[in-house]
């Protein structure tokens, strides 16, 4: 019987047991691979905000916030296909000649688009700008010299109103849209 056993001999590679021995760590070296690279391509933006490192965290910077509130800024933003128009109130001695308006996407700051508003009336102010791809954008209207700021958010594609207001006094997003 002894014999027998020992003419039975097979290669390694046959044996069901080595390639199991094989397959495992095979498979967590290639999946372990695989999340590095999926890391590495879609890495996250930082957010966008006025944030500054203090110790080892991180706290919002509101004086800009506090000087719309002092001003008592607020917008309402009305889009068209193409187009959008902003009416805006406030404290001001000379309301400023430009707007800039930045349409942050979450988490693509590829996905960002900064927009100039000229001035074509008293508190009234317009431009044009060019699609936007569907989905969720932070809104953040200042003047040029970026002494205030007021906040919204939206969704795109852009049809509607919504109100922007100082960002410690905005507690939901104010947005109607004509869309279905």
């Amino acid at each position: 019987m002894m014999n027998t056993m020992l003419e039975k001999k097979t290669p390694w590679w046959s044996e069901p047991m080595v390639w199991l021995i094989i397959a495992l760590p095979l498979a967590a070296v290639i999946g372990g691979i695989t999340t590095v690279m999926i890391a590495y391509r879609y890495a996250d933006t930082p957010a966008m905000g006025d944030y500054a490192k203090v110790g080892k965290g991180f706290e919002m910077v509101v004086d800009r916030d506090r000087k719309a509130a002092e001003l008592a800024v607020g917008a309402t933003m009305i889009a068209e296909p193409g187009r959008l128009a902003l009416s805006l109130d406030g404290n001001f001695a000379t309301p400023p000649e430009n707007l800039i308006l930045t349409l942050a996407h979450p988490t693509n700051a590829a996905m960002d688009m900064v927009l100039q508003l000229n001035r074509i009336g008293e508190n009234e102010y317009a431009a044009a700008y060019a699609s936007v791809p569907a989905g969720k954008r932070y809104l953040e209207l200042s003047p040029s010299d970026k002494s205030w700021r007021i906040t919204g958010q939206w969704q795109a594609p852009f049809v509607g109103s919504t109100l922007l207001a100082v960002a410690n006094q905005l507690s939901s997003p104010q947005h109607s849209s004509t869309q279905p």
